[in-house]
């Protein structure tokens, strides 16, 4: 019976099932490796992205600048540029948020 019991034990703590185990953690970080690096390139095209919104907005602004100094707006045009202007700049924040994101992402998976 003590033979029995002791047989039990050992093919129950077998290396294979260790082994078993390490193969799905292994995958486990392959998958994350992966999300991981698509992570980065989405983080790289929205920084792309965020310097083009940054530029827009800075056009937008010196356009408006420009032609308000030299009393060309009227007060509708005054609105609408303001409206445009306000609408990039909640795109960059927007854009900011998802880096901020992505960015903790890759540190917290690395």
């Amino acid at each position: 019976m003590f033979v029995f019991i002791l047989l039990g034990g050992l093919i129950y703590l077998s290396p294979s099932e260790v082994m078993a185990q390490e193969v799905i953690t292994n995958t486990v970080d392959a998958k994350t490796q992966s999300k991981v690096e698509k992570a980065k390139v989405k983080l790289k095209n929205y920084q792309e992205h965020h310097v083009k919104a940054v530029e827009k907005s800075r056009n937008l602004r010196a356009n408006f600048e420009k032609k308000n100094s030299a009393g060309k707006l009227s007060p509708n045009a005054v609105e609408k540029m303001t409206k445009k202007m306000e609408k990039q700049s909640k795109s960059i924040e927007k854009l900011e948020k998802k880096m901020d994101k992505l960015k903790k992402y890759i540190e917290k998976n690395s």
